[in-house]
């Protein structure tokens, strides 16, 4: 089973993390605890074991030593012989280097539930950090920033890492359905005002490893000539698509234009 301490899943109850910074080399201590909610009903007097995996969702970086923690928190049971058991647990990295805690339960009954079980995770690892940046370039004429300052521009573009999914269209003529998920904002860094032309540069901090993503940039307030259409655009085509990963946990020049076509 697969459960997932999102807040929007209500799989997990009273889940905290700390994590200390050490302060050498990416070194971080981290403790997480909470309560799992597998809710695992069985109805006969036979023993089932089931794995179940709960993403903690933090970064895992290179583990360097853990200790894993779990124990039955809350059980029901009709009077009958019973079985209730959290085997054994361990820790694993997933597609996107996020910790994953895998425990062995095992329930028999009639009827049995083991509707939570506890579980504390304490480990030194050493974080790899992720970043994606770039520039966005637009038409001094549609806009001139006051300043050269990133306050100068606030609320002019959203800046978004999304992971992206693709499905074959339906229908005869082929193609793919693009999917993508909001998952890291990006910042601003810094401010260029030409004549012809202004650029910021920008940064996305911490986004997803081992995951194939999207940035994506919308503009608000550029004031183009009317009858213009603006368009957002990669300075190079698929260029806006990426994947990072422990290896390679950085990509620059991931560069945007904003041009415009005139419709008569």
């Amino acid at each position: 089973m697969d459960l997932d301490v999102l807040p929007a899943a209500k799989q997990v109850a009273n889940h905290a993390v700390l994590d200390a910074d050490l302060g050498v080399g990416g070194r971080h201590l981290i403790v997480i605890s909470g309560i799992a909610i597998p809710d695992w009903k069985i109805n006969d007097d036979q023993v089932h074991s089931e794995e179940c995996r709960l993403r903690l969702r933090v970064p895992a970086g290179t583990v360097e030593q853990s200790t894993v923690y779990t124990g039955l928190a809350a059980i029901a049971n009709d009077d009958t012989s019973h079985v209730f058991a959290t085997d054994h647990a361990r820790l694993e990295a997933d597609e996107s280097d996020e910790l994953v805690l895998v425990t062995a339960l095992a329930v028999m009954g009639e009827p049995s539930t083991l509707i939570r079980f506890s579980y504390q995770v304490v480990l030194t690892t050493r974080i790899v950090a992720s970043e994606i940046s770039g520039t966005i370039t637009w038409p001094t004429a549609w806009f001139r920033p006051s300043t050269t300052t990133p306050s100068a521009i606030a609320g002019t573009f959203s800046i978004l890492a999304n992971l992206r999914t693709t499905q074959p269209s339906p229908g005869p003529f082929g193609g793919t359905n693009e999917t993508l998920v909001s998952v890291t904002p990006g910042q601003i860094a810094s401010v260029e005002v030409g004549d012809e032309k202004c650029r910021v540069s920008y940064r996305i901090t911490d986004p997803p490893k081992g995951r194939e993503l999207k940035v994506t940039v919308e503009q608000q307030g550029l004031q183009a000539p009317p009858g213009t259409t603006i368009f957002v655009r990669p300075a190079q085509a698929g260029g806006d698509v990426l994947t990072l990963s422990v290896t390679e946990p950085s990509r620059a020049g991931v560069d945007f234009e904003i041009i415009g076509t005139y419709i008569g």
